[in-house]
């Protein structure tokens, strides 16, 4: 009856992989899948744990590393730094206001912005500062 315990970890791993996309909690499924099948051919209980852990040592050290280079992965590109946006040009979307800000485009992307003089929609500017998810702007190029 060991083995509906083994069935239990199998359920729960895939749930939990389902849940985080890692591959980790797949490996620990069909880990818990081969000490199932040891379980239903009258193995020890030690003999489960050794199935159980070899079977999860040899997948996560061999086969998840190739399985990680097999699929593709859409979080490989790494995002710039928003500090890195300091020197480069903007466009003024909306009117940005000393007192209120405005909006500005870097890059193709939409940010809150904000100068010390009244910029105009439509003029270029340049990113002199950013503060948290704020641009710091002033018109004209750096």
């Amino acid at each position: 009856m060991l083995w509906i315990a083994w069935f239990v970890l199998v359920v729960l791993f895939v749930i939990l992989e389902l849940h985080t996309g890692t591959f980790y909690m797949l490996v620990l499924a069909a880990s818990a899948l081969f000490a199932m099948i040891a379980a239903i051919s009258q193995f020890s209980f030690l003999i489960q744990l050794c199935v159980f852990t070899v079977f999860a040592f040899v997948i996560y050290v061999f086969l998840l590393p190739i399985a990680r280079r097999l699929i593709p992965s859409s979080s490989k590109e790494v995002l710039p730094s928003p500090h890195q946006l300091i020197g480069q040009k903007a466009y003024v979307i909306s009117e940005i206001k000393p007192s209120e800000g405005g909006l500005v485009k870097v890059n193709f992307e939409m940010w809150s912005a904000f100068a010390d003089d009244r910029i105009q929609e439509g003029e270029e500017v340049v990113v002199i500062e950013v503060r948290v998810s704020k641009l710091y702007v002033k018109k004209g190029e750096m």
